[in-house]
């Protein structure tokens, strides 16, 4: 059994990931719980008594804290485009000046692996698909922040501290820690509520997108997989133009396309394609993707089963708006 520190495993990807490891490993969570969800339900959560909850900062942590620790999982900083500049040298100490000081830690602790939470919001605005070797063109606070705070941490990567870096596409698919500023969630959650569903511009603006359940699957097989070497991997599941997104979601949930509205502005500027090149070469050929249909459907049952609501907890914006100002 091993021992796996999760930096921000109380949040929308730490949560579920937290759960899911815990299975067959011990898992710490250093967490500021300004998503509570997982602190509090802990006793109903399985195998629980594996779970040790540290509430504090990365910016807290000394070396001693790592001790017996095998694998982190550093999930931490703010967690979108948009809300990085709300507070944007806030984000810069977050996503990138921790994480490097925890990561440097964590190697002088003889941590074995370092897997590094990334973003394929560090490709911006490209007309082509871009590949992990593509050109950066990173637009938000965010996304400068976490590619510098990529490239230094996997710089620190030797044969006894491998580091991996995952460039998530945009996630989507239910967790009890929700985000409803996500497209394809926010969308889901407009239409089984028979509200209309917004788009900027035209709608024709791509990005690669990533189901929840798929990102843990890979986190597993780099965790399980002894002699897995350091990358940086691009994950993506499939690209989509955010009008079809929105088209595709309304076919599986039954809904008129008249539920969609246009808005003339586009706010957010990023518009890229992305694939990868090494993905099969670490997770297999024959690694399988989550159906959209049937995430969309478990979804959508979720967010009833589990009454989700829009409010400060599940909008990254208001929730930063209110304590990062």
């Amino acid at each position: 059994m091993k021992t796996i520190l999760i930096s921000g495993g109380a949040g929308y990807l730490g949560t579920a990931l937290t759960q899911k490891l815990l299975s067959k490993n011990k898992v710490i969570v250093y967490d500021k719980l300004y998503f509570p969800w997982i602190y509090k339900n802990r006793n109903k959560i399985k195998y629980n008594e594996r779970l040790i909850f540290k509430k504090k900062n990365i910016s807290e942590v000394k070396i001693e804290d790592f001790k017996n620790v095998d694998i982190i999982c550093d999930l931490n900083g703010i967690s979108n485009d948009p809300s990085s500049e709300i507070n944007s040298s806030h984000t810069w100490n977050v996503n990138y000046k921790y994480r490097l000081k925890f990561a440097k830690l964590a190697k002088l602790a003889k941590v074995k692996r370092y897997i590094f939470n990334s973003t394929c919001s560090v490709y911006g605005f490209n007309k082509n698909k871009v590949y992990e070797n593509g050109k950066k063109k990173p637009i938000s606070t965010y996304a400068k922040a976490n590619l510098k705070a990529e490239s230094e941490i996997f710089a620190l990567k030797n044969s006894s501290f491998r580091v991996n870096a995952l460039r998530n596409s945009t996630l989507f698919g239910f967790s009890n820690t929700m985000r409803l500023d996500l497209v394809i969630n926010v969308f889901v959650f407009n239409l089984i509520k028979k509200k209309q569903i917004y788009i900027d511009g035209d709608g024709k603006q791509f990005r690669p997108f990533i189901s929840v359940n798929d990102i843990l699957k890979i986190y597993e097989q780099i965790i399980k997989t002894k002699n897995m070497k350091s990358f940086i991997c691009n994950l993506v599941s499939f690209n989509a133009t955010i009008s079809d997104i929105a088209l595709n979601i309304c076919k599986i949930l039954k809904v008129e396309k008249k539920m969609i509205l246009f808005k003339g502005n586009i706010i957010d500027k990023r518009n890229y394609k992305v694939g990868s090149k090494i993905f099969k070469k670490h997770f297999g050929k024959n690694f399988k993707f989550s159906n959209f249909a049937a995430e969309i459907k478990t979804l959508g049952k979720n967010m009833k089963k589990f009454n989700i609501k829009k409010n400060i907890n599940t909008i990254r914006m208001k929730f930063y708006k209110k304590n990062l100002v």
